[in-house]
């Protein structure tokens, strides 16, 4: 049987859903890996991870940031496209503080995982987009929830429920995985962000997803714009 992941990025470094599935699951296991090179070498090795950070990224700010970017805000619409943040352009990669990154077209959202994005940046190439997709949760919740936008912020008490009722439609060990970690190593939210992108990752190897925009461009070291779903 196929074995898929979904990974966020979390304070102890990524938190993983690994899962094992036929038409539906049959096998989740969580990890804590301290660094994405981790992830990349987990067994049984994941056939696809779907990774909630940015792969590919602009050499320059662009006003509105990649194509998939502005899509994915179309996509959403208001209030739910506040969450499609423009990452970190590739030049804004080396800054050391907000000050130095607001030069470079960052706000507080993007400054706060710029270490995360440099993380990928220094491991990931064209060769392993095979394999591995740039997720959005937010444009994945939008897909399982029938193409509708959820109401409330995932940091909400009632957009935490709303996720996790839709996760734990597919997902049997959800609970555990909440449960099992303390809260200063992984955020619930980060929790949710990860299965949703393991569902995601499990549509990509099934041949159901999709991705934005339709016909991605490449970046300047050949990694691919694109934001699956």
């Amino acid at each position: 049987m196929p074995y898929v992941a979904g990974v966020d990025g979390c304070p102890a470094g990524w938190f993983v859903v690994q899962v094992e599935f036929d038409r539906e699951v049959i096998w989740e296991e969580h990890h804590l890996c301290p660094t994405i090179a981790e992830v990349l070498s987990l067994t049984p090795p994941p056939r696809v991870i779907g990774l909630d950070i940015p792969i590919g990224l602009l050499d320059e700010p662009v006003e509105g940031g990649r194509e998939c970017d502005r899509q994915a805000r179309k996509v959403l619409g208001s209030p739910r496209s506040s969450s499609i943040f423009s990452p970190p352009s590739r030049s804004a990669l080396s800054c050391s503080t907000f000050a130095e990154g607001r030069k470079w077209g960052l706000n507080r959202q993007s400054y706060s995982i710029l270490p995360k994005v440099r993380e990928v940046e220094q491991v990931i190439s064209p060769r392993h987009q095979a394999r591995i997709r740039e997720v959005h949760p937010e444009v994945s919740f939008f897909v399982l929830d029938g193409l509708t936008p959820l109401e409330h912020r995932k940091r909400s008490a009632t957009g935490r429920e709303a996720r996790t009722s839709l996760l734990e439609r597919h997902f049997f060990q959800l609970a555990d995985g909440l449960g099992k970690f303390p809260r200063g190593q992984v955020g619930v939210d980060d929790i949710l962000d990860a299965y949703i992108c393991a569902w995601t990752a499990m549509r990509i190897f099934n041949g159901e997803a999709g991705c934005l925009p339709d016909n991605p461009p490449l970046d300047t070291r050949g990694l691919e714009m694109a934001i699956w779903y």
